[in-house]
């Protein structure tokens, strides 16, 4: 059977009637996050009749089980007991034929998991366009600790409840991250990711000039990484090298600062300050300022003088 996530909640073929507790639409389709929590029972229950199947996309499977579990899982003709636990992640390649099936039956016990899923083309043009040769042969692997993915996977979860203009620019920092721990671990690649090994003075200039001339708008990492001449993921990289932070926090640090100067400056009310420096919210402005600067852009003021 062919499993294609690219509808907005998986088949019910695979998925044995679980809670779907949230799903994430990330990079235009490209990449979905699906998290569930189910009874272990009910996958006990369907076990026998889920058939085997082939994803469409590269699946990274991650396991949240409070304790470790067995379970037997068919992967692309092999199979393996595993017993798993949280932290570890399993990598389903496309179109790897797989199964999975509980090796035990607890009623009391509650499952957690999440599926981070990528489209094939996407993966291929990133890598490509980072100096990784083609054909990329994807690695399928058995459950495995993974820390760093599920520390991904934890932040884009939670990433749309953000109210920041740059969270447009965090959430993409973290798929970057999510493709490059992909590549770099569970894909056989002809060339390593390579590049330059940093971003040249023109290039981080004219990032950095990009920045301060649209300090007011929504920017997202696309857009600065075409103003140095780059992918946004080998830019993000680089520009992280550079600087030593993210361009989320660059961006995030800039705001504030030209907060700073017209807080100094200036008699304009706080709400207006925060327009100009791209919050739409004065609320989130203020939070945002007092985490960077700890305290409030009201004490800030009168801490000047104004």
């Amino acid at each position: 059977m062919t499993f294609d996530y690219s509808s907005e909640s998986p088949p019910r073929e695979f998925v044995p009637p679980p809670s779907l507790l949230s799903w994430v639409r990330l990079r235009s389709g490209q990449v979905k996050l699906f998290n569930f929590r189910s009874k272990l029972s009910n996958l006990w229950q369907y076990a026998d009749a889920m058939p085997q199947h082939r994803p469409k996309q590269h699946v990274v499977c991650l396991h949240h089980f409070d304790r470790p579990m067995k379970f037997d899982r068919n992967l692309d003709g092999r199979t393996r007991r595993e017993t798993t636990a949280k932290g570890d992640i399993a990598f389903l390649p496309a179109d790897a034929p797989t199964m999975l099936r509980p090796a035990t039956n607890d009623p009391h016990r509650f499952l957690s998991y999440s599926y981070l899923v990528f489209e094939p083309s996407y993966l291929g043009e990133l890598a490509l366009a980072n100096g990784i040769g083609r054909p990329l042969d994807f690695i399928p692997r058995f459950a495995r600790p993974d820390p760093f993915l599920h520390e991904i996977t934890a932040a884009l979860t939670s990433a749309p409840r953000i109210k920041d203009p740059a969270a447009n620019l965090f959430i993409e920092t973290l798929v970057n991250a999510a493709c490059a721990r992909i590549l770099r671990n569970y894909a056989e690649v002809r060339y390593p990711l390579s590049g330059p090994p940093r971003l040249t003075d023109h290039q981080l200039r004219a990032a950095i000039d990009f920045i301060h001339d649209h300090i007011g708008e929504s920017l997202e990492l696309g857009s600065i990484s075409r103003a140095a001449g780059l992918s946004e993921f080998h830019f993000a990289r680089l520009f992280k090298a550079a600087t030593g932070a993210t361009p989320f926090q660059f961006v995030t640090r800039t705001r504030i600062e030209r907060a700073k100067e017209l807080l100094r400056k200036t008699r304009l009310p706080i709400f207006e300050i925060a327009e100009r420096v791209g919050y739409k919210k004065p609320s989130h402005f203020s939070v945002r300022f007092r985490t960077v600067s700890g305290c409030g852009p009201d004490a800030y003021r009168k801490s000047t003088g104004r």
